[in-house]
């Protein structure tokens, strides 16, 4: 007997590739014998590379393009691109595509693509025209539902079952992606010790002397640039910070790429630096925490995707829609009318910005409950 060929369509964001792997977990449990390949961008490509689960994976060079495209004497490379590519895409055919992501560029990609059958949102979800290149449209309830909810209904119209039991962790960091985060921890560890020490003898850094088995919190403070305005302000970081050390958690700073300025703010706390280790032992790390408290960001969503609790900060977007998906985890908001909004930008955004230190340190500590803290 034949196995059914798949091939996952979602491109890009982070936070939605988290989600979208839950129905790539979903399948696996309905359909085991099923093969499934997967495009994605070449800026999250790192993230799906060797993850379990996925055969194949199409890479769209994104940034390749762009860099070609604003160059008039590089559109030969474009084009030389764009033909490798589809060359890619029309190699093999499945017997079912599922387009997860929804707008133009994913229809178009799903238009060349060969499968049996076509599977992406009906409008509006489906933007930009897109639902005219699918063979079955799948309505969503007019009730908001969260993104990965979503995918999930893709699954359940390409296998006609109902969906199994879910709740565990979509993403695997390999051994050698926790190897290299054990290695981090142990570099640290003499740090945090020596601190502790200096801290008890002054009577000013801490209550008392870290122990061994401290829990580990860690704190992403940013996001995308583009949506900066999502961000906790730093300050209320660091004043997080320094109070976690004093009740003897043991505190990691979490940086993305291009958000080492965010780093010097909060030294001098450990900071890893994510756009060097990469997406995949970031993974590990932030599997290896036993709290993770971020900005309404990747990070957020990477630490529900390997089964870490967390604290996520909002403002703007619906966390009916892009809230972390742990069932342990805890959304936090400042209440204001306006929020959420969904809005792309914001000169104020109160609903980040006013959530008070205190309020996240007692979640903080809620969660964590040892008893010596």
């Amino acid at each position: 007997m034949s196995q059914t060929a798949y091939l996952f369509l979602r491109l890009s964001a982070l936070g939605d590739l988290c989600f979208a792997l839950e129905s790539l977990r979903a399948l696996e449990k309905l359909q085991p014998g099923a093969t499934v390949d997967w495009v994605v961008e070449d800026r999250f490509a790192s993230l799906l590379e060797g993850e379990a689960g996925i055969r194949r994976l199409i890479v769209y060079p994104r940034k390749a393009l762009s860099h070609s495209l604003k160059r008039p004497w590089l559109w030969p490379k474009a084009l030389l691109l764009l033909w490798r590519h589809g060359r890619a895409l029309r190699r093999e055919r499945y017997d079912c595509l599922l387009d997860l992501h929804g707008n133009l560029k994913s229809g178009l990609h799903s238009l060349m693509i060969r499968a049996t059958r076509k599977i992406g949102f009906a409008a509006p979800r489906a933007r930009e025209g897109a639902w005219r290149f699918y063979h079955q449209r799948v309505s969503l309830p007019e009730e908001r539902i969260h993104r990965a909810e979503e995918g999930l209904l893709l699954v359940i119209e390409a296998t006609g079952q109902a969906l199994p039991q879910g709740g565990e962790a979509v993403l695997r960091p390999s051994e050698e992606d926790r190897a290299k985060a054990r290695a981090f921890l142990q570099e640290t560890k003499e740090t945090w010790e020596e601190e502790s020490r200096e801290g008890s003898a002054k009577g000013t850094a801490m209550d008392r002397p870290l122990q061994a088995l401290a829990p580990l919190v860690v704190l992403a403070p940013g996001s995308s640039n583009f949506a900066a305005f999502k961000r906790w302000p730093l300050e209320r970081f660091q004043a997080l910070a320094r109070h976690l050390r004093k009740k003897g958690c043991r505190v990691l700073i979490n940086l993305g790429p291009g958000e080492e300025t965010l780093g010097k703010a909060l030294c001098p706390f450990p900071l890893w630096k994510g756009g060097e280790q990469g997406l995949r032992a970031t993974l590990a790390l932030l599997k290896a925490a036993d709290l993770v408290i971020a900005a309404d960001s990747g990070a957020l969503h990477l630490a529900s995707a390997v089964g870490t609790p967390s604290i996520a900060l909002f403002g703007p977007k619906d966390e009916r829609a892009y809230g972390p998906r742990h069932p342990a985890s805890l959304v936090l908001r400042y209440p204001v009318p306006c929020a959420p909004c969904g809005k792309r930008s914001c000169p104020a955004p109160i609903c980040v910005r006013a959530i008070p230190v205190q309020a996240v340190l007692d979640a903080a500590l809620e969660k964590l409950q040892p008893p010596n803290l």
